[in-house]
């Protein structure tokens, strides 16, 4: 007797032996796609990881230890920049050096005049340490005593050529127990340049980060 499949037999025939020969190869490649993405996955970890490694570096720098303390100052190393010197910059260094310089408060004084003597070199420095000489006859105590106040406002900044400007500003001198004040206007000529040291410490790095210097001072009322 013979027999005749059913649809549904032949079917499920064919979709086994369908199964057996194309399932393997299907098999292959989703086990090579898998081990792909393995290896890009397992390549793109190392790169991540490459890239955190400049982020861990050993730095070696010098300090400076304290005889009596015993703390340490490190020192910092400035190397000599091609300055782009932006006109805000010069200003504002001239600025804070003639208002520094021109002021008289013995409240601060020493400690203000010694900054203005940190950034002058050559004739400004000379004539700055001339001014505060207690032999000179123009010392300022002498004239003004110790309790008087010169105030500085600063007018204009402008420059003349490369490395000299001129600043307009007024001194206003006010005595105690006395409500007069005298005002006069000046123009100071200043020579300046930018020498940043090769190394200094951290303190000086932060007090004048570029190096800048006057090597010229005049003041013409």
């Amino acid at each position: 007797m013979k027999t005749t499949a059913t649809p549904s037999a032949s079917q499920d025939r064919d979709a086994f032996e369908a199964d057996f020969i194309y399932g393997p190869r299907r098999r292959e490649r989703f086990a090579w796609f898998v081990a792909a993405a393995g290896v890009l996955v397992g390549v793109a970890g190392m790169v991540a990881g490459a890239s955190l490694f400049p982020l861990k570096t050993t730095e070696t720098f010098v300090v400076v230890v304290d005889k009596e303390t015993g703390e340490m100052d490190r020192v910092a190393a400035v190397q000599a920049l091609t300055l782009s010197e932006s006109d805000a910059i010069i200003q504002a260094n001239l600025v804070a050096y003639v208002d520094d310089r021109e002021t008289y408060d013995l409240t601060d004084g020493e400690q203000r005049i010694n900054s203005v003597l940190d950034r002058s070199d050559g004739d400004a420095a000379r004539t700055l340490r001339d001014l505060w000489s207690s032999t000179n006859e123009d010392y300022p105590i002498t004239i003004y005593g110790r309790d008087a106040k010169i105030e500085v406002v600063i007018k204009s900044v402008n420059q003349i050529e490369r490395g000299v400007a001129q600043v307009r500003f007024t001194r206003t001198l006010r005595r105690p127990r006395d409500t007069r004040t005298v005002t006069r206007s000046y123009v100071a000529t200043v020579g300046y340049d930018f020498q940043p040291e090769t190394r200094q410490r951290l303190q000086d790095v932060w007090a004048n980060p570029l190096g800048f210097v006057v090597t010229s001072y005049r003041v013409d009322a």
